[in-house]
């Protein structure tokens, strides 16, 4: 019986096939803790160690994956102080701010939901 070949190349979506812009963003910003990172840098540059302060149950691992991914898709920049010793602050880029007006309405709806039905 011969093996059939699985090709490793991702196919394009056909052009008839409508792409879901809820479904595309969610898939673009991540996850959990990716959200919860763009939360805290909305209100104000951090640095690694702050932001592992400031995130109840995030440990280093999952805080560095996240800063990168975000850093490689332009939700956020990280720039280098030239201090001694040297500092890193992360930021929200433009794409990253125009997260506000969706992070304000989930901010609503969880206050109206989760916190005071909880």
């Amino acid at each position: 019986m011969a093996q059939r070949k699985v090709s490793e190349t991702v196919e394009e979506p056909s052009p008839d096939i409508q792409l879901c812009p809820i479904v595309e963003a969610i898939k673009e910003i991540g996850g959990e803790w990716k959200l919860i990172v763009i939360r805290y840098l909305w209100e104000k540059p951090m640095g690694f160690n702050e932001l592992l302060k400031s995130v109840n149950g995030l440990n280093s691992k999952t805080l560095s994956s996240a800063l990168k991914y975000l850093e490689i898709h332009g939700v956020i920049s990280r720039i280098v102080e030239n201090t001694r010793p040297f500092r890193v602050r992360y930021s929200l880029t433009e794409k990253g701010r125009a997260l506000e007006e969706p992070l304000k309405g989930l901010q609503k709806w969880g206050e109206e939901w989760v916190i005071h039905h909880a």
